[in-house]
């Protein structure tokens, strides 16, 4: 089993690195590095998008699987996941919009009067937070009732998740991400998969099953850099479209499968949530410092700002730990004193 965890949390180390290369590349032209959407960094950027979040998510629903709710402990879990999601995004995200009002040199001005949009409208990095907060709501209620016990049952789970997120994809395109909840509906049928991962391993498992997958992820592979580089057109583009599902599902399965162990993956796989919560504040100010310094070569301000971005909040996490308040505010752990 522990060979397993180390695996897992190797790919938690992956999945939190592949989240702050996007964030250092940026989603869009006048996001992060600013790149040209014709260059090398935003063909690195689209490539990644389909598994990059989803790889995440399907963890977090594979680490629910080692401590399930039951019908005594569903208040708790649910409080519990309110101070570890919602805590820390008022506290950071505070600081993030602060931060972002007073320093210099930021891709996007905004206005103290703006404030409270980061928390009802979660228009930037930090809607997972609220978003996957709704998950576990939905999974608790899936939860309590029985209904994923089976394998059978499972998979009608993941196919109504799935109809919802198309539902969502066609009729609720224009309705902004209000308190986290139209981002829910991208989550949810990534953390079912890793429930799946987690409680029917014997079937994800199977030979015949993962090569299956592996034909797949490689066939939708394929198909995304032939839509890149314009030798087809598909009607559907982004992370939630049926191809973005077809890679992030097959894709996650495929790495669950491989048992990588790497061990400075797994030490960063560890401070991944203080990573995903403070990366921005590395990434950003080693690149505004770079560009005060006139250092604009693309392969240097990426490399720096990846690496500030994984460095820093480690150093954050480290700091802040020692204090019980500053470590529930900003990491959503317990008021407790720490042994």
């Amino acid at each position: 089993m522990a060979k397993q965890d180390n695996s897992v949390q190797t790919l938690r180390g992956f999945a939190i690195i592949l989240v702050v290369m996007g964030h250092v590349i940026g989603y869009k032209g006048d996001e992060g590095m600013k790149v040209a959407d014709d260059s090398i960094w935003r063909h690195i950027y689209y490539s990644l998008e389909y598994f990059r979040l989803p790889l995440f998510t399907v963890i977090s629903g594979w680490v629910y699987t080692l401590r399930p709710i039951t019908k005594d402990t569903v208040t708790k879990f649910i409080n519990g996941k309110a101070r570890r999601l919602l805590i820390p995004l008022l506290a950071v995200g505070l600081v993030y919009f602060l931060v972002r009002m007073v320093a210099p040199g930021t891709n996007r001005e905004v206005h103290l009067s703006d404030i409270w949009k980061i928390y009802v409208y979660q228009y930037d990095l930090y809607w997972y937070l609220p978003s996957l907060f709704w998950v576990f709501i939905v999974i608790s209620f899936i939860e309590f009732n029985g209904w994923m016990k089976t394998f059978s049952s499972w998979l009608i789970a993941l196919a109504v998740s799935i109809i919802f997120l198309s539902i969502r994809n066609v009729y609720l395109t224009e309705i902004p991400n209000y308190l986290g909840a139209i981002g829910m509906f991208y989550l949810i049928p990534f953390f079912i998969i890793g429930i799946g991962i987690g409680r029917f391993d014997k079937i994800m498992s199977n030979k015949f099953f993962v090569t299956i997958m592996i034909f797949l992820f490689i066939g939708g592979l394929i198909i995304q850099q032939l839509d890149w580089f314009n030798y087809i057109e598909l009607p559907f583009h982004g992370k939630s479209s049926p191809l973005g599902l077809l890679i992030g599902i097959t894709g996650t399965i495929v790495l669950f499968r491989v048992h990588l162990v790497i061990r400075w993956l797994i030490y960063i796989g560890g401070f991944s949530y203080a990573i995903y919560l403070f990366h921005v504040f590395g990434t950003a100010g080693s690149r505004i410092f770079l560009n005060k310094l006139g250092i604009t070569n693309d392969v240097l301000v990426f490399f720096i700002s990846l690496t500030a971005g994984i460095v820093v909040p480690i150093a954050i996490e480290l700091i802040i730990d020692r204090n019980k308040y500053l470590r529930f505010l900003f990491l959503g752990r317990k008021l407790t004193a720490k042994k």
